[in-house]
């Protein structure tokens, strides 16, 4: 089934149900939401050190730097 058909189905049946019913069902679908966060890999920032490194290898820093700084 399409993506899109079945989001259709859902928000139809979603319409039918209260204010009160609703905010319960957004209330778990944010949960669902934060598990899936949470359980992403985390990556500490000193693992992001040297990272992209070679794209800055020939490049004066501090005429870049002073480059920027004239617009």
């Amino acid at each position: 089934m399409d993506t899109e058909l079945k989001l259709n189905k859902i928000l139809s049946q979603v319409k039918k149900l209260n204010q009160l019913e609703q905010v319960a069902l957004v209330k778990k679908i944010a949960g669902i939401i934060g598990e899936n966060k949470q359980s992403s890999k985390k990556v500490s920032l000193t693992q992001l050190s040297g990272l992209g490194a070679h794209i800055w290898h020939d490049v004066d820093i501090d005429k870049y730097v002073d480059d920027e700084r004239q617009w």
